[in-house]
């Protein structure tokens, strides 16, 4: 509904009532006993006319234009994989999840394997959690670890090791060291126990 702009001016209280012409005069005082209405049932505290600001101000932030390149970047998008590029994708996490890219009990053979020997080890400790294998192919570190997957007891792990005659000890839980009592033959260690020997030629893979 438009207003007449001189009666606005008498509702903004730029014009008083007997300056309005007769016609407009009516409406003005309608206008006056409304107003008056509103004052005397609108609830206390909120001023006349705060809704209406208030809806105002909420107009003018919906006006506002985000920038085209914003919309682009937020708008959210639908994405189609096909279920062969799923399938390769599952294919690769469980290769990552699997891959033995570090040590892995029962299969040990970290290096290259151009001029190795697998050589199997196994020994008998039913009571240990942890079994190792040790010697100068690994540098007396106990980083080739043997594996007992039924539970047996029997620890055993293949590892590929260079021609030659190499020493070696298990040990135990991370702690104790114990001589291979299958061993063909032992070496004093110098610090009280003996080292099991084992020679290893071009035909001794197993």
């Amino acid at each position: 509904m438009k207003v007449d702009s001189r009666l606005q001016a008498y509702l903004d209280g730029d014009l008083r009532l007997d300056e309005l012409p007769p016609e407009l005069r009516s409406e003005a005082e309608a206008w006056d006993e409304l107003v008056e209405e509103v004052r005397r049932t609108a609830p206390a505290g909120a001023p006349l006319g705060l809704d209406a600001r208030i809806m105002e101000r909420v107009g003018e932030r919906r006006a506002v234009r985000v920038p085209a390149w914003l919309e682009w970047l937020v708008r959210p998008r639908p994405i189609s994989v096909s279920p062969l590029a799923a399938a390769a994708a599952v294919a690769v996490l469980l290769l990552v999840l699997t891959k033995p890219w570090s040590e892995r009990a029962g299969d040990t053979d970290v290096g290259p394997i151009a001029g190795r020997v697998y050589v199997q080890f196994v020994v008998d400790v039913p009571s240990a959690e942890t079994v190792h294998v040790v010697g100068d192919f690994t540098e007396w570190e106990p980083s080739i670890a043997l594996a007992d997957p039924d539970g047996d007891g029997v620890w055993s792990g293949r590892v590929a090791l260079e021609p030659g005659v190499h020493e070696y000890m298990f040990v135990i839980d991370g702690a104790d060291w114990m001589t291979d009592p299958n061993a063909s033959s032992y070496h004093d260690d110098g610090f009280g126990q003996q080292n099991a020997v084992l020679a290893v030629s071009e035909l001794d893979g197993t």
